[in-house]
């Protein structure tokens, strides 16, 4: 009778063990999948912040530019 636990404990811990694995497995696959799908969606994501940030320049710039000329530094008469 002791051999009849043995073995079922033995069988109950080696099937843990292969479906822990093949969980952990799937697991992997599903978050590289993600990931890929991610990696696009976070690349434009950098682009469009590029894109801001030099608008925002840009209008700082103009601004700059349009002040300078709606106040001359030189005096007329």
């Amino acid at each position: 009778m002791a051999d009849f636990w043995l073995i079922t404990w033995l069988v109950l811990g080696v099937s843990t063990i292969i479906c822990l694995s093949l969980v952990g497995y799937r697991l992997a696959k599903a978050t590289k999948r993600i990931s890929r799908s991610i990696d696009p969606i976070d690349q434009k994501i950098k682009a469009l912040r590029l894109e801001v940030s030099a608008l925002k320049h840009a209008r700082s710039d103009r601004q700059r530019r349009l002040n300078k000329v709606n106040y001359p530094t030189t005096k007329k008469g």
